[in-house]
C-alpha cells in the first residue's frame, strides 16, 4: 500500500511539475527586440534658433546602462568653428549612455553665435553601436539641416509620441513640417493668458480644472465659507456627471467666448473672484491638486495681473503676464509663476493630451474627461476623410479642394479611436484619416497607427505625408 501511494504521489508531483513548467513557458513569451533609434530622421534648425536637442529612444527601459556610439558627418560646417555638442564629440564620434530604468537619452547641438550660413549646410548623425541587449532600429540616421525645412512626412517609421505611459503624464505638441515633438508635463501650468486682441484666460484642460465666479471683488474677503456646496459641483464626476457643471469648464471647441472665466474687463471693479478646482495630478491614483481663489485684472502695460491665494489666506500673490505675441497663450503656474508650455504659435500643429471634454448620455452635454485626445493649434485646420471615400495611399493634392476643413480645436478629438471604457478595449479606427492644413499652408495627410505600446495606454503613434507644400 505504501509503495502504491508513493508511486501515485510521484506521478502527481511529476504531472504538477510539467503543468507548472508549461505555465511558466506560456505566461512568459519572449519580449520583442529592444531597439534604439532617433526620435525622427530629419529636422531643420532655423536661422533664428541657436540650439537643438536631439533624442534617442529605446523601445522600453532596461535594467542596465546602455552605451551608444554616434558618428557625425558635417557638410559645409565644422565642429568647434560653427557648432559644438553637449556632450562633446571626439574624433567625429559622440558617446551617450541611456541610464538604467530610462528609455531615452539626448544630446544638444549649439550653433556658434554670429556665424553666416547659406542654408544648405547639414550634419548626418548615425548610430554606430549600442550595448547589449539593445540593437539598432530602423531610424538609425538623423539629418540636421541648418535651415527651416518642410518635412515630407514620417517616412518608414511612425511618429511615437512621448505621452508618459499609463498615467498620461505629458501633453505632446507635434510640428509636422519640422518633424518634431515637444513633451510637457501636463501639471506644469494652471492658467493660459491669450496674447491676441481679446482679454481671455483659459484653464488647464489637461488636469480637469474648473472655475466658478462668486460675487466678490476682493480676494482677501473670500474664505472657505464662500466655497460651501461647491466641492461636489465644481468638479468632474465621471460616475454622476451633471449638466450643471458645464459652465465651469472651457468649452472643448476652443471658442474663447465660451471659457469658464469671463473676458477680463478694462474696468477693474467688474472683474470678480473665482473659486478654482485645480483638478487632478499625475499618478495612479491621481492626486487632487487642491483649490485656489483667483482674480484677474488688466495692467497698464498691456498685459494681465493675476492675483491668487489659498482659500483661507489673508494675503495673495500677484503675477504680471505680458502679451507675448510669439505665443497664442502665455502660461502661469500657481507654484512657479510664469512658465513656457506650448511652443511658439508657428511651431506646432496638433497635440495629444488628457482633456476636459463633454459628452451626452441623453440628458444634454456634461463635462467628461478623455484620455488620448488630440487638439489642433488655433492657426490649423483639419478635415476628416473616410477610407470608403478615398484610400489613404491614393489621397493627393487634387483631392484637397473637396474637403470640409474646420478650425475647431477638437475636430480630431477622440474621433480617431474607439473603446477604452469599462466594457471595451481601446483601439485605433482604421476607417479614417485626417488632412492637416498647417499655419504655413502646407497640407499633410495623417493617420493614427497605435494608442498603446505593449498593452499600455499613453503611447500614441501616427504616420503622415506631405500632400501639398506652400513653397
Amino acid at each position: 500500500m505504501f509503495k502504491q501511494k508513493l508511486k501515485i504521489g510521484l506521478v502527481c508531483s511529476f504531472a504538477l511539475l510539467l503543468v507548472a513548467t508549461g505555465c511558466r513557458k506560456k505566461d512568459a513569451p519572449p519580449l520583442p527586440d529592444n531597439l534604439v533609434q532617433f526620435e525622427s530622421d530629419n529636422q531643420g534648425l532655423p536661422a533664428t534658433a541657436s540650439d537643438i536637442t536631439v533624442k534617442l529612444k529605446l523601445t522600453r527601459a532596461t535594467d542596465r546602462d546602455i552605451p551608444v556610439t554616434i558618428s557625425l558627418t558635417p557638410t559645409g560646417v565644422a565642429y568647434t568653428t560653427d557648432f559644438t555638442t553637449t556632450p562633446a564629440a571626439a574624433s567625429g564620434t559622440l558617446s551617450l549612455t541611456i541610464l538604467s530604468g530610462s528609455s531615452e537619452a539626448s544630446f544638444k547641438l549649439t550653433k556658434t553665435p554670429g556665424i553666416l550660413l547659406d542654408g544648405d549646410e547639414n550634419i548626418v548623425f548615425k548610430i554606430e553601436s549600442s550595448g547589449t541587449p539593445v540593437i539598432i532600429g530602423t531610424v538609425k540616421t538623423f539629418t540636421l539641416q541648418f535651415a527651416e525645412i518642410i518635412s515630407a512626412g514620417s517616412g518608414d517609421a511612425p511618429v511615437e509620441g512621448d505621452g508618459g505611459g499609463v498615467t498620461y503624464g505629458n501633453k505632446v505638441f507635434f510640428d509636422l513640417s519640422a518633424n518634431s515633438q515637444t513633451a510637457v508635463q501636463r501639471t506644469k501650468w494652471d492658467l493660459g493668458f491669450y496674447s491676441g486682441s481679446e482679454w481671455r484666460v483659459i484653464l488647464n484642460s489637461s488636469t480637469g480644472m474648473m472655475a466658478k465666479q462668486i460675487d466678490k471683488s476682493d480676494l482677501n474677503d473670500v474664505t472657505e465659507a464662500d466655497t460651501t456646496g461647491l466641492s461636489d459641483k465644481v468638479m468632474f464626476n465621471q460616475f454622476e456627471p451633471s449638466t450643471e457643471a458645464l459652465p465651469y469648464i472651457d468649452y472643448p471647441s476652443g471658442d474663447l467666448t465660451k471659457t469658464a472665466i469671463a473676458e477680463i474687463s478694462a474696468t477693474a471693479s467688474e472683474n470678480k473672484v473665482y473659486i478654482v478646482n485645480r483638478g487632478k495630478g499625475v499618478g495612479s491614483p491621481a492626486p487632487d491638486r487642491g483649490w485656489k481663489k483667483i482674480r484677474i485684472i488688466r495692467n497698464g502695460s498691456g498685459g494681465y495681473t493675476l492675483q491668487h491665494a489659498d482659500i483661507n489666506a489673508t494675503s495673495f500673490t500677484s503675477v504680471e503676464i505680458p502679451k507675448n505675441t510669439d505665443y497664442f497663450f502665455n502660461y502661469v503656474s500657481f507654484e512657479t509663476g510664469s512658465v513656457v508650455v506650448e511652443p511658439q504659435k508657428t511651431k506646432w500643429d496638433i497635440a495629444w493630451t488628457y482633456f476636459s471634454n463633454v459628452t451626452n448620455f441623453g440628458g444634454g452635454e456634461v463635462p467628461y474627461t478623455f484620455q488620448d485626445f488630440v487638439v489642433q493649434n488655433r492657426n490649423v485646420e483639419v478635415a476628416k476623410v473616410l477610407t470608403s471615400a478615398k484610400a489613404y495611399s491614393a489621397f493627393a493634392e487634387a483631392d484637397i479642394a473637396a474637403q470640409d476643413f474646420s478650425g475647431a480645436q477638437n475636430k480630431i478629438g477622440s474621433d480617431w479611436r474607439a473603446g477604452g471604457g469599462p466594457t471595451s478595449a481601446p483601439a485605433v479606427r482604421d476607417d479614417r484619416y485626417y488632412i492637416i492644413k498647417d499655419g504655413d499652408n502646407n497640407y499633410y495627410k495623417l493617420r493614427f497607427t497605435a494608442m498603446t505600446k505593449d498593452g499600455e495606454r499613453g503611447h500614441v503613434a501616427f504616420e503622415y505625408a506631405l500632400v501639398k507644400s506652400s513653397k
